[in-house]
């Protein structure tokens, strides 16, 4: 009796039956798995994988052998990659929760799960893990996985037909990984803690390039069970002496939607001398940082520079940087509908983190250029930024903005209207330096619309106005274009074309810009009537590069002939506009004019820009209230923000370090001033290492991705428009 009692105890007690399905413990025999199918490795076209033919390497995990890749990832490919899959025939795997393995090695690397509907264009859904140099069990769940490319398909589990692993991105790239034990497991079955998706760093956050002393200051730190309203606060100086201290407020602001943190934002506006300083909150320090007038300088020649450094169709050999590369793409470019015509589309700038060529964002990027030096003529005057042009008697804020107007004059057709863009359009080609692009021969000219005739009315207009004493010939140019295309937009208003890569359907804000333009160069009553009957405050939107109607507003709000009724109007239509993001920004945790769903491809670029509208505002009206949430944008880009990363490499003390760009992945050199995309939490599109994180429930303000060992373009890529955009806020905040 006693026997059958203890009997029923260990029944009772015992753990469910083990129901995990084995994939394989890489055992053997030969290359088979445990679900009768073969282990196989491989790679693009050009890259090196050890062993070349896949085999079990001794030194499993608690075992005699394991799956083990090596890999160096070669130029050529448009995306490299190298990886190994063990797969079987398809599989119902509905009852199954996820998949485990042990693994150990280096770099990123990316968990595929195959099924039938995914096969065709190997759009398998995954999920990114790092491994380090000891084993280490990882669970990754189907829930968390996502696709990154290819045809969207929804998870399907009845049909999975394998396990891979995969890296890839740059060229360069070196690494392993070994994985053993392979097993799908079922709810409940987890064998590890999920990692906590939303970390909350507790240190003070700040603005790490630093403040300028008579503008607003303040540092956030997060609430945390150890810190409580009303603990003292200071800030000391180098030497460590207290130079300011207080307390922190009563209550908490609720950032949680989008940072999942309740944060305090402390005021320091008090302290005005120059100095180097440390904030300190307990035993917690912020990064050191600068209070100086001329903060925002270096910023300002630095992200200017960027676009010397990323100059097309010229050789460059850069001692600050060291970046260095003979002259290239110099065929641009043949006529992608006729393939016999040739033309010369040599110059402007490589847009992004590859090299292609956009009439709209290199309009852009010129119209910030020029407008910084329009409401900061005799600050932008001398500047001298060590550029080839340099000396020339010419601001080198005007004489970069020159190279892309120049290249942009090459775009526009005998007719009038304006191609769009010159690339190798869906074939990026990424680590190899710009003059060894193996995607040369593919580079074509394509595209007429409204959207690009409207931006390049818009900044051909404006560029007669600022170049015509400083390059009079230059500014008859750029008139004439001007002119030239903006008939040719009054007869074909509605053509378009679509792109790819930069979907807009929309040519209405183009054209708005270049109205206001327009009626400015010209003094044309006609167009200046149709401006006050289009020219609404209800058509000032969001600063993007889908709507840069911002300029034709600016453009009316500062002509020397617009009626004074009329430009009141456009100064009252841009507060109108700017009010909203005050309040958002008042309302921000971290001072962001953003809510939680704002964070998307390249939200970087919509803060820089709302701090370019906000700051042009104050420009007219002299309101702080502009002039201080400009300042908050800035400083959330520059390290004052839950990550506690300064989007701008080169600039603070824990800035990134990993951008999606070419001189990075080609020469693994991160040129100072660019700005990366940012925060992302959509997975659209998305790469596998964000879309992890994503999947992870990470909060949407830090679904953001720098590496080691991959990068994201998703979050971290940053383009012209951009860093344009940041340009006109530094220098507008240097020209004191």
């Amino acid at each position: 009796m006693r026997g059958l009692w203890i009997g029923l105890l260990v029944l009772a007690f015992s753990p469910p039956a083990f129901s995990a399905l084995l994939v394989d413990d890489c055992e053997g025999p030969g290359i088979s798995n445990r679900l009768g199918g073969s282990w196989s490795s491989y790679t693009d076209a050009y890259s090196m994988i050890s062993p070349k033919s896949f085999t079990f390497t001794e030194g499993g995990r608690s075992s005699g052998y394991c799956a083990r890749l090596e890999f160096e990832l070669k130029p050529g490919a448009q995306y490299p990659y190298a990886g190994m899959v063990c797969p079987f025939s398809s599989r119902d795997l509905s009852d199954y929760t996820g998949v485990r393995f042990w693994a150990k090695g280096t770099g990123v690397w990316n968990c595929f799960i195959p099924t039938q509907a995914t096969a065709a264009e190997y759009n398998h859904y995954g999920s990114a893990f790092v491994p380090g140099p000891d084993w280490k069990l990882y669970e990754l769940p189907f829930s968390k996985m996502g696709q990154v490319w290819g045809t969207p398909h929804p998870w399907d589990p009845q049909h999975v037909t394998g396990v891979q692993w995969s890296s890839g991105l740059h060229p360069g790239d070196k690494g392993w990984v070994a994985v053993d034990d392979i097993e799908f497991y079922k709810k409940g079955e987890e064998k590890t803690k999920p990692a906590d998706p939303d970390i909350i760093l507790p240190e003070p956050k700040v603005n790490q390039d630093g403040y300028i002393p008579g503008d607003e200051k303040y540092f956030v730190i997060s609430q945390t069970p150890d810190l409580k309203p009303g603990a003292f606060f200071q800030v000391s100086d180098d030497s460590g002496n207290k130079a300011f201290s207080g307390a922190l407020p009563a209550n908490p602001i609720n950032d949680t939607p989008s940072t999942g943190e309740k944060v305090f934002r402390v005021d320091f506006t008090g302290l005005t001398l120059p100095g180097r300083y440390t904030v300190q909150v307990g035993n917690l320090k912020s990064v050191p940082f600068t209070i100086a007038s001329n903060t925002y300088g270096s910023l300002l020649r630095d992200s200017l520079r960027c676009f010397y450094l990323i100059r097309c169709g010229t050789a460059i050999d850069d001692p600050r940087t060291g970046i260095k590369h003979g002259a290239c793409h110099m065929n641009d470019a043949v006529f992608k509908d006729s393939p016999d015509k040739k033309g010369d589309f040599t110059g402007g700038w490589h847009n992004a983190g590859d090299y292609g060529k956009w009439t709209h964002m290199e309009a852009i990027s010129c119209a910030w250029m020029m407008w910084l030096y329009e409401l900061k003529p005799k600050a932008m005057a001398g500047l001298n930024n060590a550029i080839p042009e340099s000396g020339n008697g010419m601001s080198d804020l005007l004489n970069e903005a020159k190279w892309g107007l120049t290249w942009l004059l090459k775009m526009q057709a005998p007719d009038g209207g304006v191609y769009h863009k010159v690339d190798s359009e869906d074939h990026f080609c990424f680590g190899k330096l710009p003059d060894q692009d193996n995607f040369d021969s593919l580079r074509r000219l394509q595209g007429k619309g409204a959207i690009d005739a409207g931006v390049f009315t818009g900044v051909m207009c404006q560029a007669a106005r600022v170049y015509k004493e400083l390059d009079p010939d230059f500014a008859r140019k750029c008139r004439t274009a001007a002119r030239r295309s903006w008939a040719w937009l009054e007869k074909n208003p509605d053509a378009s074309f679509k792109d790819p890569d930069y979907t807009d359907n929309d040519s209405s804000q183009e054209k708005l810009w270049a109205l206001g333009e327009m009626a400015r160069m010209t003094g044309d009553k006609a167009l200046e009537s149709r401006w006050e009957a289009e020219g609404t405050p209800t058509k000032l939107q969001a600063f993007t590069w889908l709507a840069p109607q911002f300029f034709g507003y600016m453009a009316q709000a500062k002509g020397e002939t617009t009626p004074p009724e009329e430009r009141q109007a456009m100064v009252k239509a841009l507060t109108l506009f700017c009010d909203p993001l005050v309040a958002l920004s008042n309302a921000s945790g971290y001072g962001v004019c953003k809510t939680q769903e704002g964070y998307y491809w390249e939200s970087n670029e919509n803060i820089l820009e709302a701090a370019g509208v906000l700051l042009s505002t104050y420009d007219l009206t002299k309101d702080l209230r502009y002039r201080n949430a400009a300042l908050r944008q800035m400083n959330y880009i520059l390290g004052l923000n839950s990550l506690e990363t300064s989007f701008v490499t080169g600039h603070g003390l824990k800035a990134e370090s990993h951008p999606h760009h070419w001189d990075y992945a080609s020469l693994n050199i991160v040129m100072p001033g660019w700005a990366g995309g940012g925060a992302n939490h959509y997975a659209a599109g998305a790469d596998p290492t964000l879309i992890s994180l994503i999947n992870s429930g990470a909060p949407p303000a830090k679904c953001f991705f720098d590496g080691p060992g991959a990068t994201s373009w998703a979050s971290n890529e940053g383009e012209t428009s951009e860093n344009a955009a940041l340009v006109f806020d530094a220098g507008y905040l240097s020209g004191e």
